[in-house]
């Protein structure tokens, strides 16, 4: 019985997600409601406040959700080694084209704390914590790479017709390479 309530539970959260989604992509975020997304996912009210307060609050844990995601895409590199960048590149491209109608919409409908400000803290963060931080510089450096490739995988989700995979990946890795590591002074 357990199982097939968490089977129900995350159903139900997928069709508010979906819900969401939709709808930001034909208004402004501002102006929906609770009512249109339960009508959109075709859920009672009771529903979806058994989960969540309020639309403010779905998005932001579709965000936290995403964000923890690709968090623990990139602590992939601490714990095997720092090696190769191309599995965890592999992983994050993948999961963004996997997720590409809300990653689209969640960059597009980003306000001051948004989406995308989110996933360069988390870049950056894991980059002071990967390289031991010898000054200022590094810090500069941590905040230039997570900009970088949160712009690169920005306009590759967003392109109609995107640079194939294999192609962002090997860019991306030769841009990044050099600059993973420590400035020095």
């Amino acid at each position: 019985m357990e199982e097939r309530e968490d089977k129900r539970i995350r159903r139900t959260k997928k069709l508010l997600r979906q819900a969401l989604t939709r709808l930001m992509q034909q208004k402004d975020f501002q102006s929906i409601t609770v009512t249109d997304v339960v009508r959109e996912a075709d859920i009672n009210r009771g529903t979806f406040y058994a989960h969540y307060r309020d639309v403010y609050d779905l998005r932001e844990k579709i965000e936290s959700e995403m964000i923890a995601d690709f968090r623990g895409m990139i602590d992939d590199i601490h714990l095997n080694g720092g090696g190769s960048l191309h599995p965890v590149l592999m992983r994050a491209v993948d999961y963004l084209e996997e997720n590409r109608e809300i990653v689209t919409t969640l960059l597009r409908v980003s306000g001051a704390e948004g989406f995308s400000k989110k996933l360069i803290h988390v870049i950056e963060e894991c980059r002071m914590e990967s390289v031991p931080c010898r000054g200022v510089e590094d810090v500069y450096v941590a905040r230039f790479i997570a900009t970088g490739v949160v712009g690169m995988l920005e306009r590759w989700v967003a392109e109609s017709q995107p640079l194939p995979k294999n192609e962002l990946i090997a860019l991306m890795e030769h841009i990044l390479s050099p600059m993973l590591q420590p400035v020095r002074g």
